[in-house]
Order: C-alpha cells, then structure tokens, then sequence
C-alpha cells in the first residue's frame, strides 16, 4: 500500500504497528506518528518509512521502548537505513528491539532445529525420487519405509496403515470423502447415506462434509456439553444403520477438550455388533459405521495408541507437532472401505498419489519422534505453566473464566478464556504492539467473525481470547505476558 502525501485522513483505522509501510524504494527518514489526528502534509514524502498506529484504539505510542528506538534509529539512520530495502530494515528493527512471545502453539508450532537438520539430509544429499529404480532413488525409498516403519510404531500400528499427504486437511477429506465415495462406487445413492461428526470439529470435516451435503448426504451434529465434550448417551440415540461415517477430533483445537475417543469407539463396535445383519450397507463384510478421528493436536501430550482408540481412522499434521507444514497422514485400520480422492501415479500403495516429498516426510518422522520421547516431561511442564497462567488471570481479574473448563479433560497446551467487557480483536491487536502473540479463535475460521466452536458451548466469542502454549513458552515468557496483559487490562 503506497502512502502519499496528505493521505493519512484515507488510511484505514484497521492498521497497526506491527504493519509497516515503506513509500518508497530507499528509506530516507523513521517516522513514528499517531493517524489520529491526521499529521500536516508536509510532514512525510514519498521516501519515507512510517509506522502508524491507530491513536484511539492503542496505548499511546510513545512508551520507553519508543524513545530508545526513535533515538537509536536517529543515529543509525544515515549510516545504515539508507542502504537497506524495507523488508531488511523490518528485520533489522525487530531483532534490534523485541523478542516477540509466541503463544499461538494450537495455530501452528515452529520447526525444531532438529527436525531440520534430517530435513537437510535428504533435500541436497539424498534428493532422488522414492519411485526411481536407480541406486539414489532406491535409497530414498529405503529412507521413506525407514520413516513409515518408526511412525506407525508410534502410533501402534502397522506400517501398511500408514499413508502420507499433503496435511491435516488432506488426511481429514480423504477420511470423509474418501469412505463416503468408496461406498457411492458399489452403487449407493448419496442420499442414502448418514453421518454424524460433533459441532465442533475442524473446519476441514465440516466444510468436507458440507460439500456431500450439497450431494444428498445427510450430515447430523452431534451437541457439546459447556466443557465442549460429546454425549455418548446422544451418539447411541442418532446412530443408525446407514450411517457411513462417525468423526469426532481427540483434542479440540480453540478450547483444548479431549474427547472420549475409547468410549466412542466401544459405542461404534457394539452397534456394528448388533446390527451387521440389519446394516443397510455391507461391502467386504465391513460393517458400518467407519470411526474417525483428527489427532492432529492430541500427539504431543497424549498417548495414541490407536489399538486402544479402537479407532479406523486417524489423522496427523506435521505443522502441530514442530514439523513441516503440508505435511500429515492419514491411519487406515487394514480392511477399512476407503477409496482415494487424488489420482495420478499411484503413490502410497494407491491411495494417494504425487511424488512423495521425502524431506518433509522424514522431519516429520524427527518431529514425532522427539514428541515421543519427550512427552511425559512436556506434558508435565506445559501444564504448569497453564496453571500458573491460570491462577495469574485470576488474580488480575477475578471476573475472568475458562471457556471449555479446566478440569481433567483438557489439554495443557490450550488455554481459552473469557475475559468480560473486552473487545478481543483490539485486545489482541494490543497484545500484538506489546510483542504478544495470540488468537481470538482458530486460525481456520478465516473471516467468520465468530468462533462456532464457543457458540457451541455458549461462551461469549467475541470476549475470548486463546493462548497455546509449546516447546519454546518459559515461564519467564508466561510472566512477562501476564506484566502486559494486566498493564492493558487495567488501564
């Protein structure tokens, strides 16, 4: 976005400090200027670089910090600045002045510099395609069952259960249309189909499932208690004999509910059980419902065994557990009626084509690994700093609740809460100016202006906010964030 001189009175209210603009292709001069009111025009030129900040729904702009920076910037600028693109000076002032906090875990996790390092290795030294027969391409493929082989150890299952995709969402459709369409293929009409997921499960399953809607598929909700957990009193009344599939996520991603996975699936088999010769469905002697579940950020702080889930189905991201982004897989519990939605090579045993891309795959095998391995100890340290957390906002404000609970049924990485009276975008965007970092709701919602998932369990959505904690959080970070917090709230 280009600035002009006198055009302040036209910049959106929306901008913030963390947005900078340079107007020109070499900055000259550092501006720090509230847009309210707008400044004389003759104050900034087309070379100028500015940070606007939005006067009436900020703190005022010119705290200690500011001061050092405008006067640091003072003397470095004809020096320096002059020589550096923006994007360089942006860079520059950040590792100069802050060190941001990130508290957005749930959202995404950063790479660990050890799932990079395996990562490394099979990017440049061993780059070849898994498909090829010449000695380079054999190894990668050896690298690939290597990879296989480990995580499906993780997860107690064998490794011809386990197929490789693009993400989460990738993993969560073929698990939805994937069942749906093998079904369709024997000659079952849409519309004759059932499913059952929860009210509040990722967009990616209820936008899935919405699309076979359009179809003829009837898709039924299943309704969540305040803590955000499922009834299985409920499931056992709206499953019936032609329901297809059943999905319910482990861990919910905004309010951190875990679901009883293993007393789901005990409903499910005990139906299929009762009803095999009155299923309205019968393919391979496969008796319906498929049960599925997105574990995508249950791996990191929970045992998935999917033995004991009981579970046909099973969905893991890359990006949730310190690994690569568009990278995930998908559990299929051998003899599960599932049919690919992405043709073209045949990869992964047909079941989803594409050329596997080995780099991501084997830091991705890193980054379970690690989880694995450090799981007891993480759990335990997140949730002490969850509850410190916690206690703290309490203390600032005593009018402050968990949305979701904060009993035993929650992950200790995800922390949603209400504080009354607030306007969480703003307040997120404070947070933001102080170096904070966080959510007002899943970064999957996109624009929708209101979190479904606190709808559900009838909290007030637009005075939440979600901080998830990870690897990286300290408990001095936890401190210096609460310091802010209390400044903003208090005010």
């Amino acid at each position: 976005m280009a600035i002009e001189t006198g055009s302040f009175d036209k910049i959106p209210v929306s901008l913030v400090p963390s947005q900078i603009f340079a107007t020109g292709g070499v900055v000259r001069r550092f501006l720090h200027l509230p847009c309210s009111p707008p400044p004389p025009p003759a104050v900034c030129n087309t070379n100028d670089l500015v940070i606007l900040v939005p006067a009436h729904k900020l703190s005022p702009p010119h705290s200690e910090l500011d001061r050092v920076t405008d006067g640091l910037c003072a003397l470095l600028f004809p020096f320096i600045l002059p020589k550096l693109q923006c994007n360089n000076i942006i860079m520059f002032l950040s590792k100069l002045f802050s060190k941001r906090i990130y508290l957005d875990y749930a959202s995404l996790t950063p790479i660990d510099r050890r799932v990079i390092r395996i990562m490394n290795e099979y990017s440049r030294p061993n780059y070849a395609n898994p498909s090829s027969l010449y000695r380079e391409g054999v190894r990668a493929k050896d690298a690939m069952k290597n990879a296989r082989e480990k995580m499906a150890g993780f997860l107690h299952a064998h490794p011809s259960e386990i197929f490789f995709t693009s993400g989460g969402t990738e993993s969560n459709n073929l698990a939805i249309l994937g069942t749906v369409e093998n079904l369709h293929k024997t000659g079952v009409n849409y519309d004759k189909m059932h499913i059952l997921i929860s009210v509040i499960e990722h967009s990616s399953i209820r936008e899935c499932t919405n699309q076979l809607q359009e179809k003829g598929v009837e898709v039924e909700l299943l309704s969540v208690d305040k803590n955000g957990l499922i009834s299985v009193d409920e499931l056992k009344k709206k499953i019936r004999i032609n329901t297809v599939v059943v999905s319910v996520m482990t861990v919910n991603n905004e309010i951190g509910t875990i679901e009883p996975i293993k007393e789901i699936a005990k409903t499910i088999r005990h139906f299929r059980t009762a009803n095999k010769e009155s299923s309205a469905f019968n393919f391979q002697n496969f008796a319906y419902p498929v049960f599925h579940t997105d574990a995508s950020q249950a791996f990191l702080y929970e045992d998935i065994n999917v033995e004991k889930f009981g579970v046909d189905l099973l969905t893991l991201d890359s990006s949730k557990v310190y690994g690569l982004r568009s990278t995930g897989l998908l559990y299929v519990r051998k003899g599960t009626p599932i049919s690919p939605i992405i043709y073209g090579g045949g990869q992964e045993s047909g079941m989803r084509s594409g050329t596997e891309n080995l780099p991501a795959i084997s830091g991705f095998m890193r980054a379970l690994e690690i989880a694995f391995k450090e799981r007891g100890e993480e759990y335990e340290r997140i949730l002490n700093i969850k509850e410190y957390f916690i206690n703290e906002l309490r203390s600032i404000r005593n009018d402050i609740s968990i949305n979701g609970g904060d009993g035993g049924h929650n992950s200790p990485h995800i922390l949603n809460v209400h504080i009354p009276k607030i306007d969480n975008e703003f307040f997120v965007i404070e947070l933001d100016a102080k170096g904070i970092a966080c959510s007002t709701k899943s970064s999957c919602l996109g624009d929708e202006e209101q979190s479904y998932v606190l709808n559900a369990i009838g909290a007030n959505s637009k005075e939440s906010v979600r901080f998830s904690f990870g690897r990286f959080t300290s408990l001095k970070d936890a401190k210096k964030a609460l310091k802010i917090i209390s400044k903003i709230l208090k005010k």
